[in-house]
Order: structure tokens, then sequence, then C-alpha cells
């Protein structure tokens, strides 16, 4: 796993979260202040009610493979949080174990061990099916873009009109929405359009581009586009689109499989199964 324990902090808390009952709720990395100073951050936190109490339940995560088993010390720690911070429970989960000083010294303190461990793909064999999911991208590519503005406009507005769109280009972010003053790209105006109307990519076969000609109106009062000229904001009525519509296919393989389970019994909690995949150009595991 990550170095920074972060993506085990992610699968514990969505395990956990599939088996809370209604009414809990879970939270991630919430960090505790005192007089404006950091004081603690919790990798996981679940409340919820039990009957007529609150419970509150603290899970630490531990993935620290260069360092061997988890010691004695950060049970000490758990122990002093707990106390600290009011925990009914907490829990301790090493991706390396415990040591067994560690193992009886939780034991005695009430402080709960897991472990999370690699397993093979054959150790999934008997309810894991495939090895690899299919990711579907669709994008659009803007090639040309027409703005179209009142006729009435006057011929010094529309010569203005001009002038800014020849000087500027619509590759520069030219069009200003009104009704939050944003300015934008013509291309971000066509992936806004686009993404209304999913039923584009149809027909498209992957792989090859689709040309797609769109016009777009903007005939609310109070949200459209205007260009900023010498004159004054000049208001887009239509906008006509001239591009390509693409699908591509990526075979995403299994990156990996994992058991959680109780450390004292070996009792398996749950077997997990990622795939990565890139999105928005970051990395995203399920």
């Amino acid at each position: 796993m990550d170095t920074n324990g972060k993506q085990l902090e992610r699968l514990v808390a969505l395990i956990e979260k599939l088996y809370l009952p209604e009414g809990f709720e879970i939270t991630t990395n919430e960090k505790v202040y005192d007089d404006g100073v950091q004081i603690a951050e919790f990798d996981i936190e679940i409340r919820g009610r039990l009957g007529t109490t609150e419970v509150r339940w603290l899970i630490e995560c531990r993935d620290r493979p260069t360092e061997g088993p988890a010691p004695s010390s950060w049970i000490e720690q758990l122990v002093g949080r707990r106390g600290r911070f009011g925990f009914n429970k907490v829990t301790a989960v090493s991706t390396t174990g415990f040591a067994k000083g560690a193992s009886d010294f939780a034991k005695r303190e009430g402080i709960e061990t897991r472990q999370v461990k690699a397993l093979t793909s054959e150790d999934f064999a008997d309810w894991l099916v495939m090895r690899s999911i299919i990711q579907v991208e669709q994008s659009g590519r803007l090639e040309h873009a027409t703005f179209v503005i009142d006729e009435n406009e006057s011929p010094e507005r529309q010569e203005a009109f001009r002038a800014t769109i020849s000087a500027k280009g619509t590759s520069e972010e030219i069009l200003r929405w009104i009704e939050t003053n944003k300015t934008y790209r013509a291309a971000s105006a066509f992936e806004a359009a686009i993404s209304e109307k999913p039923e584009a990519y149809d027909d498209v076969v992957p792989g090859q581009p689709k040309p797609l000609t769109l016009t777009v109106s903007y005939p609310d009062d109070r949200a459209h586009f205007v260009v900023d000229t010498s004159t004054g904001p000049v208001r887009v009525r239509q906008i006509i689109f001239r591009g390509a519509l693409t699908i591509t296919r990526k075979e995403i393989p299994l990156s990996g499989t994992v058991e959680y389970a109780h450390a004292a019994s070996g009792e398996s909690i749950s077997q997990s199964a990622s795939f990565e995949f890139e999105a928005l150009n970051a990395k995203h595991f399920v």
C-alpha cells in the first residue's frame, strides 16, 4: 500500500461503513484542536447511538512495511488516546502484524487488533471471476466555435465584438457567464454543452471520432455568456460548436487483493480486490 497509509485508511473506512448500522456516521482524518493548536488527528472515527448510549469508536491504521510488526509503544499511545479523548472502543489496524509484546499488551488493555494482509489472486478464485475491468472514457474535442450575437446590435458594437474575438481568439477565456462573472474558454462551454447531451455519444464507435455540430442557445436573460469589448459587454445568443466526440476503452488489470482480519484469531472480516484507474489526472482505486 502507499507509504503514508492513506490507502489503508480508505480501505478500512470503506469496509467498516458497509457493516455499520443505520444512524452511525464515519469520519476520516479528523483534526482536533486546543486553543487553535492541533493536538491530534484521528484516522477513522465512528459515532452512533446504541440504545441510550452514545458510542465513539476510534480506528488507527499503521502501514510501515520497512519497520516490521507494530510495537508495544504504538499500543501505549492508543491506550492514552482512548483515555484522553473518551473513546468507548479503540482498534489498531496494521499491515505488518503485531509484535508479541504488543499483542499481549493490547489484549490486556482492551485494544482490539486487526491486520490487513496481501493475498494472491488464487485466494480469490472461488468468488472473484474477473481479473480486469474496462474503463470507458468519453471526450469531446472542439475544433471551431462561432459566436452569434443579436443582429440588432449597433454597427459599432458589432465591430467591437469582432475586433475582440479577432484579437483574443476563442482559445482564451473570452466568455463571461453573467450569473457568476466567471470567464471561460469556448472549449469549456463546449464541454458543458456536451455534458447535458449524453445521448450524443450513443452512436460513437470506440476509437473512431464522430464529427459533431452542436448549436446551443442561451435565451435566459439571467444566465448567458457575454464578451467584454471596448464598447461594453456584448451578449452571446448562440454558440455553434464544431468538433468531434471520442470514446476510448482501456483494460484495467487487478492491482491488488487483500484480507482484513482479526489479528488475534485470524478470523476474516472481509476480502477485497482493487483496480487502479485514472480519472481527472488522479489515481483512484475501486
